[in-house]
């Protein structure tokens, strides 16, 4: 029997995607507004789940503890089997029939090298925008070499007034780089020693936010914790927020792919 196929993002963003492949309609869960102060959880682990046919390896859960989850997220190890559809999905719910609330999507084509170098990400807008979605690129900043391979990603978007240093509107961009790093910061995590940090590219000295991957539990995963100016209610606004924690999960999972990719 084949695999389903992957849903397109229209699905995904809807809420109209039903995995399980019954047939009937699902019921679909209305994008709940988040509120002005939060969207994202200040610290959180990606632990494993499962749900009806799904497998571990489709269905997450993010939360600071896994009798606390918040949302749900699916996540397909080969992203490139999934193009043109998204690999990560975060739920907007604690189900994968809940709409979604951004997504990561691979722009490798066939024909090209394996060692893909851009992704898409979705998001919700800055509060107050006029605009549906925002898609921008997740690219490679640094990546070593075959054997010695470096995980940099860097984007760019647009960030709130705070932030903006009062522009009104919020209408400037700044670019952000997960940079990898066996920081005091990275190592409280608990996790992996080593890491990434993310860091506005103006100022590398302040972290922003940490990740690393949980390599000693079975069914926690990842950690990841907003750090400093990350932490500040509303200060970067929830398309940062959105767009630190998408990018910093691309991030986690490029870093497995090139693995298995080297036989590793």
């Amino acid at each position: 029997m084949g695999e389903t196929p992957p849903p397109s993002y229209e699905e995904v963003v809807s809420g109209e995607y039903d995995r399980g492949g019954s047939g009937a309609a699902p019921t679909v869960t209305p994008e709940i507004p988040p509120t002005p102060a939060r969207l994202m959880p200040l610290d959180f682990n990606v632990y494993g789940g499962t749900e009806g046919p799904f497998t571990p390896s489709d269905l997450h859960f993010m939360g600071p503890h896994q009798t606390d989850r918040q949302f749900a997220l699916t996540i397909y190890s080969n992203s490139f089997a999934q193009v043109p559809n998204p690999f990560i999905i975060l739920h907007d719910g604690l189900t994968t029939r809940d709409p979604a609330i951004g997504t990561v999507t691979n722009t490798w084509t066939k024909g090209q090298k394996e060692f893909y170098d851009r992704y898409i990400i979705t998001a919700p807008p800055l509060a107050g925008s006029s605009s549906a979605r925002v898609q921008e690129p997740l690219e490679v900043a640094r990546k070593g070499t075959y054997w010695h391979p470096i995980i940099n990603l860097r984007y760019s978007v647009q960030v709130a007034a705070a932030a903006a240093g009062g522009i009104s509107g919020g209408n400037e961009r700044q670019e952000f780089e997960w940079q990898e790093s066996s920081s005091r910061e990275v190592y409280s995590l608990g996790g992996d020693t080593k890491g990434w940090r993310l860091v506005a590219v103006a100022d590398e000295s302040e972290t922003l936010a940490v990740c690393a991957r949980n390599g000693g539990s079975l069914t926690k995963y990842f950690r990841f914790s907003f750090i400093g100016k990350g932490r500040a209610a509303n200060y970067y606004g929830r398309t940062w927020e959105v767009m630190a924690v998408l990018t910093g999960l691309a991030t986690w999972n490029r870093r497995l792919e090139i693995e298995r990719n080297m036989g590793s």
